[in-house]
């Protein structure tokens, strides 16, 4: 099993700690996403699921799916045959599961309850998997990246979206001003959770840089693996095949 350095001190990614946050934040959970992206965060996830170039027939499974928007946009056109989509927060489940219900897609779409170290899929059983904005919330990464490949079929795709921060110069100091200044508050304003929004920008600097992370999906059992920056490097989108 490879090993991951532990979060740093202060940053506790326990997964009691994460699914209690979460659960917390769940009600305004997909208001925030809209507010705090301007809109673009579908487009983030639009293009996370081109990726894997779905032709109607595939099993996908959607890791930290929170209020499941991927796992509804991976069955849209000649979307995925059948999701199942896993998190450790009950309450983000709940609200998912009635968006499902209200899509047209209980059928299609399962929501469980479960850890992304510890995933309830049985070996070589699924032929995509998808991650938005949980890989960083995740005790350790390196472990679910494991768990990802060892559920995929040899050559399943994966595509992960998480944030990064912006290359780009006189951008990066007025993001990075937004991200840890503005962004705090109006997440705590409108959700009345004082810890969440600051544990964000707070995550999204401890996360691996993206050389680090693509070293860590080509070890744990993927290859052709990519790091796509989308929107000037705010969101990295990890695209990858299961070797062998």
């Amino acid at each position: 099993m490879t090993s991951q350095s532990p979060a740093p001190v202060g940053l506790d990614k326990s997964p009691d700690r994460i699914a209690g946050m979460f659960d917390a934040i769940a009600p305004r959970y997909d208001l925030l996403n809209h507010l705090l992206s301007a809109g673009i965060d579908r487009r983030w996830r639009e293009a996370a699921i081109r990726s894997l170039r779905l032709t109607g027939v595939e099993t996908l499974l959607d890791v930290c799916t929170g209020t499941a928007d991927v796992a509804i946009a991976a069955r849209r056109g000649r979307g995925a045959g059948r999701v199942v989509g896993i998190d450790f927060s009950a309450s983000m489940i709940g609200l998912g599961a009635r968006k499902v219900r209200a899509a047209g897609e209980a059928g299609r779409i399962a929501l469980l309850r479960g850890d992304a170290m510890c995933l309830p899929a049985a070996d070589r059983s699924v032929d995509a998997v998808t991650v938005a904005f949980g890989i960083r919330n995740v005790q350790q990464p390196a472990v679910a990246c494991e768990e990802m490949a060892r559920v995929l079929r040899p050559g399943g795709r994966l595509a992960i979206l998480e944030f990064g921060m912006p290359r780009v110069p006189g951008i990066r100091p007025l993001y990075t001003w937004y991200f840890t200044r503005v962004l705090p508050l109006v997440g705590r304003a409108v959700s009345g959770h004082q810890a969440a929004y600051s544990y964000l920008p707070a995550s999204v600097g401890t996360f691996a840089l993206p050389s680090e992370f693509v070293d860590t999906l080509r070890r744990t059992g993927f290859a052709d693996v990519r790091a796509d920056p989308l929107t000037l490097g705010v969101v990295y989108l990890y695209t990858a095949r299961r070797a062998g």
